[in-house]
């Protein structure tokens, strides 16, 4: 069974793209854990974990997904094709742990 996991901060570059702006995703609690984009969409891909941002106080799934370009990327299944709810999120915590 995936492991679930809110995603409550990003990290991003300053690139134009908004498919390649975010570079890291950050969350946890008890044990803050950051993750590259290629990390969190390969634990998506071989179903280890299943992450979701709070929205409105309910859980948004987030799904990884290949641009037009082939880019992969991150976002809500609120979302229709840029990742505007995971470009709202906080950047992360500048001492955030590495999983």
């Amino acid at each position: 069974m995936a492991q679930r996991a809110e995603i409550t901060s990003i990290a991003r570059n300053g690139r134009h793209s908004t498919y390649e702006r975010i570079t890291h995703v950050c969350g946890g609690v008890d044990k803050p854990w950051k993750l590259t984009i290629k990390e969190a969409i390969k634990l998506i891909d071989t179903g280890k974990w299943q992450f979701f941002v709070m929205r409105d106080g309910a859980p948004v799934k987030v799904e990884a997904l290949n641009s037009r370009t082939g880019c992969r990327y991150l976002k809500t299944a609120n979302d229709r094709y840029e990742p505007h709810d995971m470009l709202a999120l906080p950047d992360c915590p500048a001492d955030e742990a590495v999983a």
